[in-house]
């Protein structure tokens, strides 16, 4: 799966993030929780990925 700036996913643990940059299959991401508010600036993988909320090009 490949990803881009800005879009935004679903994590397998409920929370949604946000991709701020991209690196291989590893992607820096802001994590928020479903109220909105933020709880972690952190790497994830595609193995966190449920699936994508906000493609950059259209929504979902």
């Amino acid at each position: 799966m490949k990803l881009k700036r800005f879009e935004v996913v679903e994590l397998l643990n409920g929370n949604k993030a946000t991709i701020l940059d991209t690196n291989n299959n590893q992607y820096y991401a802001e994590i928020v929780n479903d109220k909105g508010i933020t709880i972690d600036n952190r790497t994830i993988t595609e193995d966190e990925i449920k699936k994508v909320l906000v493609y950059k090009d259209k929504i979902r």
